[in-house]
């Protein structure tokens, strides 16, 4: 079985489209926190999700991933300078960043090598945001067991050692820096049927699951949904974040 992170490099542009935007108020927040708004590191980057976000804040954004077709296919800002280049290793000059952002993706890193990165990059009094989401609920007692039991449980096989950091919130993890008292966070979304297929689409395991599948897990997800998720429904996603200051 490929590992899982190589997924990435197949239907790039549906991460653009199809991946959920973090809350507005997440954002803000770190934005309040920060001594000095002049540059941030969005680090794997993807599809520029966090980059965008967060370019109307700052005067520099610099983005990076080790996937090129990550990067031509990410939003575009002129304040967002892209570049292929792996977390653990960067040529970024030292103490350059205010904020260094990873959301959705520590768990693909050589974790160890990345703090030091950080450290070295990231200016005194800086922030490191480490974020992501868990799995989703509808609070729709019907739909929420067709998931459980029909993706959930099907993908699971799939899912890779290092997805599984993110399953169970990096516990063990040893993360640098000083902790910084984080509120919680609400993270409600708006989806069709079709937007939550479109999303699972983008999922690494269910790359893997359909490539060893003669039809796709949304196929299913789709018959067995059609008649009871009609129209937008309320989606539920676990916001989770560890934020630090150097």
């Amino acid at each position: 079985m490929p590992e899982n992170k190589y997924t990435f490099n197949i239907g790039s542009s549906a991460y653009a489209r199809f991946r959920p935007a973090y809350p507005k108020a997440f954002y803000d927040f770190l934005i309040s926190r920060l001594v000095a708004t002049d540059k941030a590191w969005d680090c794997a980057c993807g599809n520029g999700q966090v980059a965008k976000d967060l370019s109307g804040y700052f005067r520099e954004i610099y983005a990076t991933d080790i996937s090129d077709n990550q990067i031509a296919n990410a939003f575009r800002r002129p304040n967002i300078k892209y570049a292929v280049l792996p977390a653990e290793k960067t040529d970024f000059p030292n103490r350059f960043f205010d904020l260094i952002c990873v959301g959705q993706a520590l768990h693909w890193f050589d974790i160890d090598q990345f703090f030091k990165e950080a450290d070295r990059v990231l200016k005194p009094d800086g922030i490191l945001a480490v974020f992501g989401y868990g799995f989703f609920k509808v609070n729709n007692k019907e739909i929420d067991q067709i998931l459980d039991k029909y993706l959930y449980a099907e993908v699971e096989p799939y899912w890779s050692e290092r997805n599984m950091l993110v399953i169970n919130n990096f516990e063990g993890t040893d993360f640098p820096f000083k902790p910084v008292t984080t509120p919680d966070f609400d993270f409600k979304l708006n989806w069709r049927l079709t937007d939550m297929l479109s999303y699972i689409g983008t999922w690494s395991a269910v790359k893997i699951y359909n490539s060893k599948h003669e039809t796709t897990l949304e196929k299913q997800i789709f018959e067995r949904l059609k008649k009871i998720w009609t129209n937008e429904k309320a989606v539920y996603m676990p916001f989770f974040s560890f934020v630090r200051r150097k």
